[in-house]
């Protein structure tokens, strides 16, 4: 008799997450994906684990961000057999119970089984974004000094503005960035990386490291200064410090109708390497 416990354990411990990543590890190899689950990394992050007996069989995170994001996967040797379909209304029942509206789902492109279940949910894709991992030999020359252009690591000190940039960038709510910003600011696998153009907050992006890899993501300049060259030489800094520093694993994510930042990250030396769709579930 099959029976499934779903669990929300929190915190995750190292052993709980060494048996997550052990999971999403035979899922990606069983179909050459790169499913974007990172255990411990974000600090809003909850993580459902599901167990037949005393072994996981499936896994499922959910970052709350803007939109509460979930991805999840089941061990092949458990498919068809109702565990995804479980999986994902723990997810929609926890998100609930937190905030408001319906969860998106992120799938890799390249799975068939994502696509698959996703189909037999009945989920419409609602965009799409292109991982861009940089090429070394792509990287052009490191861009000459800006005179009034400062670039330095953020501390707790400047939460308040830079959430005020932030919110600016990307038209979210003042209150729930400042949220975001505050929480990662004080987590060790984010730092975010500031822009001050003649002395006022510019712009910034945040730094993200899993599993050997530097992710460049919240990535905004301030919308009056959009066109003036402060996002690209931030940007470029950045990779620079990386490399200098052997950090050279470094990867950006884009909206596949983005043209305008795709074109900017590839003239400063990314390269598409994945896709992932971003899905709605039926009500």
């Amino acid at each position: 008799m099959l029976i499934i416990n779903i669990t929300a354990p929190t915190p995750l411990d190292a052993a709980a997450a060494a048996a997550a990543r052990a999971l999403l590890s035979c899922c990606n190899h069983a179909e050459a994906l790169d499913l974007p689950i990172t255990p411990q990394v974000d600090p809003d992050s909850r993580v459902l684990l599901a167990h037949q007996g005393s072994d996981l069989v499936g896994v499922a995170q959910i970052n709350f961000g803007p939109e509460a994001e979930a991805c999840l996967c089941v061990s092949p040797a458990w498919r068809r057999r109702g565990i995804g379909r479980r999986l994902a209304a723990a997810v929609r029942t926890h998100v609930a119970s937190r905030v408001a509206g319906e969860p998106i789902f992120v799938s890799d492109a390249a799975a068939e089984s994502g696509q698959a279940f996703a189909t037999a949910l009945g989920a419409q894709i609602i965009y799409a974004e292109h991982r861009l991992s940089l090429d070394l030999a792509a990287v052009p020359p490191a861009p000459a000094h800006r005179p009034g252009l400062r670039i330095r690591l953020a501390g707790l000190a400047d939460a308040d503005e830079l959430a005020a940039v932030l919110a600016a960038a990307f038209g979210d709510p003042l209150a729930m960035v400042q949220s975001f910003v505050t929480r990662r600011l004080a987590h060790p696998t984010n730092r975010f990386i500031l822009g001050e153009l003649d002395g006022r907050l510019a712009g910034s992006l945040r730094l993200i490291e899993d599993a050997g890899w530097i992710y460049i993501t919240t990535f905004g300049v301030r919308p009056d200064l959009h066109g003036r060259g402060v996002g690209r030489y931030l940007l470029m800094h950045t990779v620079g410090v990386l490399i200098a520093n052997r950090q050279c694993r470094i990867r950006i994510e884009v909206e596949t109708t983005n043209a305008s930042a795709q074109g900017l990250y590839e003239s400063c030396g990314f390269r598409r390497d994945r896709t992932y769709t971003y899905l709605r579930m039926p009500g």
